[in-house]
C-alpha cells in the first residue's frame, strides 16, 4: 500500500509573468502549505510527476504554448486520481476569457479571478487538498483490494481451485482459467452458462440443475459433486460450491463459487471400496480357517484331556475294580465249595473298593459341575476340629500340624462333605510337599473382599467371606506350576500316585459355592492355599439343625416303579426291594414310566 509523502499535498505554481507566483507562494506558506514554483510548462509537468496535491496555473502560461505534455499527464492518471487545478484568470471564466476555455481539457479545474483575496486562494487550496486526500485514500483501498485479490488468486492456484460468478438475471457466467481446465477447456476457449450445463454428464444433469436452481431461488449454498464430460469424451469429477449474493431487494443477484477437480479422490475411493470388499472376503475366509483350526485344536485338547484322564485315573479305577471283581470272584468260588466262612471280610473289601470308586466319580462330577452341591450353614471351626484326628493320621510324625481357629469366625455357606474333601486334599498335598518333614498350619479367619479385589476375579461379589487356609514350609512351586495348578488332570506326581483332580475339584467347588481359591508359593519357602467361602446370611440356629430320615415301608401291598436306563443297576434295585418283600416294576425311560402310571 502506497503512503502519501511530503510532496503529495504540495501546490505547484506556474505564473511566469508578474509577481503572482511569489504572492501565491507566500500566502500558502503562511497558511502552512508547501508550494513549489515552476517556470514553464515542462518544469510543471516534471514537478507534477514527482507528486502534488494541486496545480495553480496562470491562464497566460497556457496561451501560445504546447500544452500536450500536460494533457498527456492528465490523461494518464490512474482511475483513483483526478488532479485538482486552480486556473488564475483576469476576466473570469470561459464565458469572458477565451483562454479559460482550455479548462475543459484539463479536467478538475477551479477558476480564480485576479486580483484575488488571500483567503479565497487559501480556501480553494484547502478544498483541493481535502479532495486530493480522499483520492489517496481511494488509492490505498484499491491497493489493499488488489493485494487481497492477489492473495486470493494465489491461494486458489495453490489449491487448484477455480473461481466463477453467475449473474442470476441474465445467467451470465464468468469463470477463471482453472475452472475452464476442470471442464477440459483451454484459457482461450469461451465457456458460458450453456457450455457449463452441457458439460454435465447426462445421468447427473437432473441432480445438478435442481441444486443450482434451488440456490438461485432460495439463496441456500450450492454444494454438489458430479461428473462432467470433456470435449475429448473423457469423464472427470468436480466439486462445485457457491454462496448466494443478494441485492437490496433481498433476491439472489448472483452466485459466487469455486470448483475443484476430485477425479483422483473419486478413483481412490472406488479402489478403496474394491479393496474393502476384497478385504472383507479375505477376513471372512481367514476367520473361517481360524474357526476350523480352533475346532481342530479343541478336539486335540479333548483328546489330550482324555489321555491325561487315562494316564491319571485309569490306574486308580483299575485298582478299585480289581478289588471289587476279585472280592466277588472269591465269594463265588467259596460259595461253590460250600464254604461261607469269612465272607464278611471279602464283602467289606468289595464294598470299600466300590466306595472308593464312587468317591472318585463324585469328585469328577463335582469338578465338571454335573453334580449339584448341598450347600448349608457350616461352622468351619467345628468341621476342622472334628477332622483333627483324621488329619493327624494323614501326615507322618515328621510333620507338625497346627490348628489356628479364629474365635469369632462367621458361619460359612457350603457343602460340608465337599469342604471336608477339600481340606483333606489340601493337607495331603501339603504333606507330599514336605517329604523331610516340616510345619503344616490349618487356619480359619474372616475376610471382607472389596470391589477392587473382586473386579479382578470373574463372578466374585464383594462382601464377607470365611477363609480356610492351609500352609506348609515345603518345597514350594515355581510360577510355571502355579499357573497350571488348577488345570484338570495336571499333576507333578508319577502315574498312579495322583489323578490331577485334587486342586481342580477344589477350584470347581469354590466356583459352585460362589467363592474363590488362591495359591501363593515360593520355591524352597512353601505354599499357602486359601479357600474363600461366602458368609451365611440366614439365622444362626439354622446351622445347628439336623435332619433325620424316616424310612417308609410298604404295608398295603404297594408296588414301586423304578426308572433306570442301566439294566444291571435296575436289576440290583429290584432284588434289594425283593429282600424287603416289596414288589417293584422297572422301566428304562421317563416316557415308559409316564405310560405305566397313566
Amino acid at each position: 500500500m502506497s503512503i502519501p509523502g511530503l510532496l503529495s499535498e504540495r501546490a505547484i505554481i506556474l505564473a511566469p509573468r508578474g509577481r503572482d507566483s511569489q504572492i501565491a507562494m507566500r500566502i500558502l506558506d503562511e497558511a502552512g502549505y508547501l508550494a513549489t514554483v515552476a517556470h514553464d510548462l515542462f518544469e510543471l509537468v516534471k514537478e507534477l510527476s514527482s507528486g502534488a496535491g494541486l496545480a495553480i496555473i496562470a491562464d497566460e502560461a497556457l496561451r501560445n504554448s504546447d500544452i500536450k505534455p500536460l494533457l498527456d499527464l492528465i490523461s494518464r492518471q490512474p482511475a483513483w486520481s483526478d488532479l485538482p487545478i486552480v486556473l488564475m484568470t483576469h476576466h473570469g471564466g470561459p464565458d469572458h476569457n477565451p483562454s479559460a476555455r482550455m479548462g475543459n481539457l484539463l479536467g478538475n479545474v477551479t477558476f480564480l479571478e485576479r486580483p484575488f483575496h488571500p483567503a479565497t486562494l487559501v480556501s480553494l487550496v484547502v478544498t483541493a487538498v481535502r479532495g486530493r486526500r480522499r483520492q489517496y485514500e481511494a488509492r490505498a483501498r484499491m491497493e489493499d483490494l488488489h493485494e487481497s485479490e492477489g492473495r486470493l488468486q494465489n491461494a486458489l492456484k495453490a489449491g487448484r481451485l477455480g473461481s466463477w460468478l453467475l449473474e442470476a438475471e441474465y445467467l451470465k457466467l464468468t469463470c477463471s482459467d482453472i475452472t475452464k481446465s476442470h471442464y477440459g477447456r483451454n484459457e482461450q476457449d469461451t465457456f458460458n452458462y450453456d457450455d457449463w450445463l452441457a458439460a454435465v454428464y447426462f445421468e447427473d444433469q437432473p441432480r445438478m440443475q435442481s441444486a443450482l436452481q434451488r440456490s438461485l431461488d432460495t439463496g441456500v449454498d450450492l454444494i454438489i459433486e458430479y461428473r462432467n464430460v470433456w470435449p475429448d469424451g473423457s469423464l472427470s469429477w468436480v466439486d462445485v460450491r457457491a454462496r448466494a449474493i443478494c441485492g437490496k431487494n433481498g433476491l439472489v443477484s448472483s452466485l459466487a463459487g469455486v470448483t475443484s477437480d476430485i477425479t483422483e479422490r473419486k478413483q481412490a475411493e472406488s479402489q478403496l471400496r474394491r479393496l474393502n470388499e476384497t478385504l472383507e472376503q479375505q477376513v471372512e475366509e481367514r476367520t473361517s480357517q481360524l474357526r476350523h483350526k480352533e475346532d481342530i485344536l479343541r478336539q486335540s485338547q479333548k483328546m489330550e484331556a482324555v489321555g491325561q484322564l487315562t494316564g491319571g485315573i485309569a490306574h486308580d479305577f483299575n485298582n478299585m475294580l480289581t478289588g471289587i471283581i476279585g472280592s466277588l470272584e472269591l465269594i463265588r468260588r467259596r460259595l461253590a465249595r460250600g464254604s461261607i466262612e469269612d465272607l464278611n471280610s471279602l464283602i467289606d473289601l468289595g464294598v470299600t473298593s466300590a466306595n472308593r470308586a464312587a468317591a472318585l466319580t463324585h469328585r469328577l462330577l463335582a469338578f465338571s459341575r454335573r453334580q449339584s452341591l448341598d450347600s448349608k450353614p457350616v461352622e468351619m471351626n467345628h468341621l476342622v476340629n472334628a477332622m483333627d484326628e483324621l488329619l493327624q493320621r494323614s501326615v507322618n510324625e515328621s510333620i507338625h500340624l497346627q490348628l489356628r481357629m479364629a474365635s469369632d469366625l462367621w458361619t460359612a455357606e457350603a457343602d460340608p462333605n465337599q469342604l471336608e474333601s477339600a481340606l483333606l486334599n489340601l493337607v495331603l498335598n501339603a504333606r507330599d510337599a514336605m517329604p523331610d518333614g516340616g510345619t503344616l498350619v490349618v487356619e480359619t479367619f474372616n475376610q471382607q473382599l472389596d470391589r477392587s479385589f473382586t473386579n479382578a476375579h470373574e463372578n466374585l461379589l464383594p462382601g464377607d467371606y470365611v477363609v480356610l487356609s492351609v500352609s506348609d514350609n515345603g518345597c514350594g512351586m515355581p510360577e510355571t506350576v502355579i499357573s497350571r495348578a488348577f488345570d484338570p488332570f495336571f499333576t507333578t506326581k508319577p502315574i498312579g500316585q495322583g489323578t490331577g483332580l485334587g486342586l481342580s475339584m477344589i477350584y470347581g467347588f469354590s466356583k459352585q459355592s460362589h467363592g474363590h481359591v488362591s495359591i501363593k508359593s515360593e520355591v524352597g519357602r512353601g505354599t499357602t492355599v486359601q479357600l474363600f467361602l461366602p458368609r451365611f446370611k440366614g439365622l444362626a440356629d439354622e446351622a445347628e439343625q439336623s435332619f433325620q430320615s424316616n424310612a417308609v415301608y410298604a404295608e398295603n401291598g404297594e408296588t414301586v416303579l423304578i426308572v433306570e436306563d442301566d439294566p444291571h443297576v435296575l436289576l440290583g434295585c429290584q432284588q434289594a426291594l425283593a429282600l424287603e418283600d416289596i414288589a417293584s416294576e422297572g422301566v428304562s425311560s421317563a416316557e415308559d414310566a409316564l405310560k405305566r402310571i397313566g
